[in-house]
């Protein structure tokens, strides 16, 4: 019967994983999930036939090639099928039914904003605040979800388990923003600088080939870039050796307010000067709130605990090895997703032995 299981569990689990790899690709580029309802070639554009669209064994039978344009299909198809029919397949072998299936749905997010996170920096809404409602629908249906036979009791502590988790890391959010909340840039000579507009909204401030984005450095109101400008021309207006300070939606220039929708041009040199840095980004604390109303304030914690444990691990590793810079951003939801994913196949174990 368990290898009747591990077969069930994996081969769905593949499955799954297919869709799994649509959503890793399209969420973050904000294509819908359902139009097109057919996969399609990244670079060619043109639907797979679903003969050829097989888990696992399409990708291996085309060694990783379009059919159509013969272009590379990236590995993360493969591992991303694989994966999930490996984590389905070890969760039927260790969780009971009816809990499996909602272990699956955790497994599943987890599995997105792992892959999301790695290539985009961000953790999906569609992911965290999906993710949070499911966790209590589920703790509701499925009580062992929670190690619970009562639907009440259950729904209690997928609620604690999801405020805990958001509590916890938002503390450590601003902590950490209060202790490494900026970072300078040191130029060795005046620079070119500009502020650049981009298609999707969103600006850039060019320093040299340099590009520091408006979105990564602006979470909060108070967050500001202070350049030292040997002379910056906002405007058709000049000034020479100020400070110039950028806001979220204003810039400060030699006391002169000048709102950030009425800019049209902003250029010069400057030698440097300071950008505001987040310690931990929303998302983790969105995540880490979808995660707890699944484990409940236990593995909440575990999941904290052992996420930060197996991140640092990994950049220390990756330092010393000088794959990484020590400024360079790392994300933090795989790790999460890691711990998370410890807890629920030997959260019970932990437990007993601790």
């Amino acid at each position: 019967m368990q290898n009747y299981l591990l077969a069930a569990g994996f081969v769905f689990g593949a499955i799954i994983g297919s869709f799994l790899n649509v959503c890793i690709y399209r969420i973050p580029r904000e294509i819908s999930l359902i139009d097109p309802a057919r996969s399609f070639c990244p670079s060619c554009g043109r639907p797979i036939p679903w003969r050829l669209n097989v888990p696992i064994l399409s990708w291996l039978f085309l060694s990783g090639r379009c059919a159509s344009c013969h272009a590379p299909i990236s590995p993360r198809y493969l591992l991303v099928e694989t994966l999930t029919g490996l984590v389905f397949a070890v969760a039927a072998w260790l969780v009971p039914i009816p809990t499996v299936f909602s272990v699956w749905v955790i497994l599943s997010i987890l599995i997105v904003t792992t892959f999301v996170d790695l290539e985009f920096f961000i953790i999906p809404d569609l992911m965290t605040k999906g993710g949070i409602v499911a966790g209590l629908l589920l703790s509701l249906l499925t009580p062992g979800l929670q190690h619970s036979s009562g639907w009440l009791q259950a729904g209690l502590s997928s609620i604690i388990g999801g405020a805990a988790g958001a509590l916890i890391l938002y503390l450590i959010s601003e902590l950490g923003k209060l202790a490494f909340g900026r970072y300078k840039v040191e130029l060795e000579a005046p620079t070119d600088f500009r502020l650049e507009s981009l298609p999707n909204e969103d600006l850039r401030i060019v320093i040299g080939d340099e590009s520091f984005s408006w979105n990564e450095h602006f979470v909060r109101p108070s967050d500001r870039i202070v350049l030292r400008a040997t002379d910056v021309e906002v405007n058709g207006t000049a000034f020479q050796s100020i400070n110039i300070t950028f806001f979220h939606d204003r810039v400060i220039a030699d006391r002169e307010r000048i709102d950030l929708d009425k800019i049209t041009s902003l250029s010069g040199h400057t030698t440097g000067g300071r950008f505001p840095r987040e310690a931990m980004g929303f998302g983790d604390v969105k995540l880490v709130a979808a995660i707890g109303t699944f484990v409940g304030w236990q593995g909440t914690l575990f999941t904290i605990a052992a996420g930060a444990f197996i991140g640092a691990g990994f950049g220390i590793v990756s330092i010393a090895l000088g794959h990484r810079e020590r400024s360079a951003k790392i994300p933090f939801g795989p790790y999460l997703a890691v711990a998370a994913v410890v807890w629920l196949f030997w959260g019970d174990s932990i437990v007993m032995n601790s």
